[in-house]
């Protein structure tokens, strides 16, 4: 993993509020990660990913239509432009996918896991 650029971390009630408003399973180390961090920036020397802020994630989801385009998934951040990288509701697994043209055709997995990912990067 890169530089990581953390936000403070989210209330517990904030935590509870999340979790309370999804259907689905996250991935293994989705919330241990935005347990010490309510967002993140995190950059290497090819990559960079923004980790949304957990207390925007449903807000943000609405905003860009995804239960419109791409209802399988739920988005968490974004390369800073035109790709999103969501959690696909049924399995918990991670992917990519262009905010244009945002589909579960479009859809590229990633991994299994929350945890997998960061290190990933």
């Amino acid at each position: 993993m890169g530089i990581v650029d953390k936000n403070n971390p989210p209330l517990d009630s904030e935590i509870s509020s999340f979790l309370s408003k999804i259907d689905f399973q996250l991935p293994s180390g989705f919330i241990d990660f935005f347990k010490d961090a309510n967002g993140a920036d995190v950059s290497t020397d090819d990559k960079f990913v923004a980790l949304w802020a957990l207390t925007d994630m449903v807000q943000l989801n609405k905003e860009y239509n995804v239960e419109e385009y791409a209802p399988e998934f739920f988005v968490f951040g974004s390369d800073g432009g035109d790709t999103a990288y969501a959690i696909e509701k049924s399995t918990g697994d991670i992917y990519e996918m262009p905010f244009i043209g945002m589909s579960k055709e479009e859809a590229k997995y990633i991994s299994k896991t929350f945890t997998a990912f960061i290190e990933e990067l």
